[in-house]
């Protein structure tokens, strides 16, 4: 009987002990499911979206980047070539096999231009040939703009005017290029894309110009050239008057 007794008392502190432990583990607080997230950072003026993995207990990582390619990278960098919307997937798995996900879609826009809309001054834009001239911006309510009137054009050297900002243009491609352009009366202006040096080859349209402010969009293509140091211009095809040109964009299609 006192044998029996004994061994009862042994469970019993063996359930109570068992019981003090289990609640430590819980007071821990530490945690086990497996979870997927991340978040990001995107620099628009290049595509590239620098990726934050926020996933717990997770031991490897695959990442569906929304355009056909993928990574196993924890904290990977992404550059997109084209704007537009992705859908990023992110499957984590653990040693246990077994497997969480987390989805979240990304809007990229790519500037390739800067300073379109001129409140920098004339940074990044230039006139004529010499990259050292910088373009002439005037300030109107608050509001910088671009601006030449042009009183004594030269035929034989219609390039000496113009205002462009260096780019690089990839051969192949479509482009789209908006922007706002006005006058103070009716004439026509030159827009477009080309490269700076060599044979000077490029893809252009010429819109109308009227007194009126007017958004223009034209889509470009760089089929027969590209380079890192190409331009995107706009020229006053040797006509005299004023040409006014605000918020200037030019985007993959």
């Amino acid at each position: 009987m006192k044998i029996l007794k004994y061994s009862t008392l042994i469970i019993c502190l063996l359930c109570i002990g068992l019981s003090f432990q289990s609640c430590e583990d819980d007071d821990t607080g530490i945690s086990t499911e497996l979870v997927a997230r991340f978040t990001q950072t995107i620099n628009q003026s290049k595509g590239t979206v620098t990726f934050i993995n926020l996933s717990e207990n997770a031991a490897s990582y695959n990442w569906d980047f929304g355009d056909g390619t993928s990574s196993i990278v924890i904290n990977p960098e992404k550059t997109y070539d084209a704007s537009g919307t992705y859908d990023v997937k992110l499957t984590v798995s653990n040693e246990n096999s077994e497997i969480a996900a987390f989805q979240d879609i990304i809007e990229i826009e790519i500037i390739l231009i800067i300073n379109g809309d001129f409140e920098n001054g004339s940074e990044g834009w230039i006139v004529g040939v010499d990259d050292n001239v910088p373009a002439p911006v005037v300030t109107e309510n608050d509001n910088s703009f671009y601006e030449v009137n042009i009183t004594n054009p030269d035929p034989n050297q219609p390039f000496l005017v113009n205002v462009s900002q260096k780019v690089t243009i990839t051969q192949g491609e479509i482009y789209v290029l908006t922007f706002e352009a006005w006058s103070d009366g009716n004439r026509t202006l030159i827009a477009g894309i080309g490269l700076s040096g060599g044979d000077f080859s490029n893809d252009t349209q010429t819109v109308n110009l009227t007194n009126t402010q007017q958004q223009f969009e034209i889509t470009l293509s760089s089929q027969e050239f590209g380079a890192l140091d190409a331009r995107v211009l706009f020229d006053s095809n040797g006509d005299a008057g004023l040409v006014r040109i605000d918020n200037v964009s030019l985007n993959l299609q």
